[in-house]
């Protein structure tokens, strides 16, 4: 039987149009106040973004949120888990650091309205085994411990491109979301036994290219960092790579696509992957106990892990709601096909900008990994439906998208009336005569003069 998905587009006209007062109200269509009942812990997971992105969801965007488990009585925590070390300087893999980047980004305690939690501890490995029951590729997961502590999950997601999953949305959001920072290295097959990155050969070109960039170089970086002495020169000046000593910290996978190793062909597993490791968390917390919100704005070819954000691909779609993450990611992935690419952008310059052109296969995914095998991993897990029926939601206005303590039976002149008595608003004569204004209406109107050149910052 086909899944449902609630949408709402991204259009407005009025407040209660606004994107966060409609993911809320899409959730509520899919079934989320059936979900909560009073005093019940609840988890909303999103994504704070790495620190330079700037696409990642708004704070609002989850807040409302937040607020609506408040009125059903929960108890909400806004929570997220450490990194994996993907970049030279991840701000993300220790929990101290990514509640700096959290609180860089707008989200605090104060502004969500809740406390904030990293659920795998300081270094991400705090965390339990979590079999896969009909994994593609992967036996189990590491899910981060604090998981447990709570009875509901919200997913709240950014849709948009992922280079390793090649879309990120609500599968991505639990399948790498949920895991420890630890579990992360797996799912990416970077401890792997035989393919990962203790198995990566030098490449002798990269290594001689990185020698003779500026120093300290990476080379210089990958030495002084590694926690087990496992890179020196020796006497002749040569790189070296101890293997033996090799603890697969997973230290090194920010250098990966420097050009230091020959990798293993392990890109080619990350989408399924991805999917393998969310039926294995969907299936320890229950199916039921879940429920997932994809924003479907900003829809670039990267990920809110990159520490940049290049220009969209597509217009805006709108939000999406539903029971079942892999319907709502192919209601997702349907709706962004379906849409001509943004002048300029990626999708544009590798020549994807007429609709249903697998944009993020061609555009997002590192390895030209089809988009379509999340989706397809995914149903073959079991943890849902590629087949659904979109509902089309309406939006209604409430009470509970004014700011208290303001209603529509009470607004702001009879709250703040008593105040207003002793004010005054006259600051007397302040214009001149505005049938006569100096520069006028037609000569305000004239387009004034503009570019008169162009040259390049050296040239300045």
């Amino acid at each position: 039987m086909p899944s449902k998905v609630y949408f709402l587009d991204d259009k407005a006209a009025g407040p209660a149009d606004s994107s966060p007062f409609k993911a809320v109200q899409v959730l509520r269509d899919a079934g989320l106040k059936d979900m909560i009942k009073p005093g019940c812990k609840v988890a909303i997971k999103t994504h704070f973004g790495e620190w330079g992105a700037t696409m990642n969801l708004r704070p609002h965007n989850v807040s409302a949120i937040v607020d609506e488990v408040k009125r059903l009585g929960g108890l909400p925590e806004v929570v997220e888990t450490c990194t994996a070390p993907y970049l030279e300087v991840p701000t993300r893999a220790r929990a101290s650091d990514h509640l700096r980047v959290a609180a860089a980004h707008g989200f605090t305690e104060e502004t969500m309205g809740c406390p904030i939690r990293i659920l795998d501890g300081e270094y991400g490995i705090e965390d339990v085994r979590v079999d896969v029951p009909k994994g593609v590729y992967l036996k189990y997961v590491h899910m981060a411990q604090g998981l447990l502590d709570y009875d509901v999950v919200i997913v709240v997601s950014h849709f948009k491109g992922h280079g390793m999953g090649v879309f990120g949305g609500a599968l991505k959001n639990v399948g790498i979301g949920l895991v420890s920072g630890r579990g992360k290295l797996g799912v990416h097959y970077i401890t792997h036994p035989e393919l990962g990155i203790k198995n990566w050969a030098l490449n002798p070109d990269g290594v001689k290219r990185l020698q003779e960039m500026p120093r300290p170089n990476v080379l210089d970086r990958m030495i002084a960092g590694c926690p087990h002495d496992v890179f020196s020169y020796d006497e002749n000046g040569e790189f070296k790579a101890d293997k033996s000593k090799c603890k697969v910290c997973g230290f090194c996978m920010g250098t990966m696509f420097a050009g230091a190793f020959v990798m293993t062909d392990i890109m080619k597993t990350w989408a399924a992957s991805i999917s393998d490791s969310a039926s294995a968390i969907i299936n320890k917390i229950g199916a039921e106990n879940m429920i997932y919100v994809n924003y479907a704005l900003d829809i670039g070819a990267a990920c809110d892990c990159m520490n940049f954000h290049d220009r969209v691909m597509v217009p805006n779609v709108g939000m999406f709601a539903s029971k079942d993450p892999v319907a709502l990611d192919m209601a997702c992935v349907e709706a962004a096909e379906a849409q001509l690419a943004i002048p300029g952008s990626v999708a544009e310059v590798y020549g994807f900008a007429e609709p249903n052109t697998e944009r993020f296969t061609n555009c997002s995914s590192m390895a030209k990994v089809s988009q379509w095998t999340q989706i397809n991993t995914a149903v073959y897990n079991g943890t849902g439906n590629s087949e659904y029926v979109l509902v089309n939601s309406e939006t209604k206005m409430s009470d509970d998208f004014l700011l208290p303590p303001y209603s529509a039976g009470r607004n702001y002149f009879m709250v703040n009336k008593d105040a207003y008595r002793n004010i005054t608003m006259d600051i007397g004569d302040f214009a001149y005569d505005h049938d006569n204004p100096v520069l006028s209406l037609e000569e305000q109107a004239v387009k004034p003069k503009g570019k008169v050149g162009e040259i390049s910052i050296k040239e300045e």
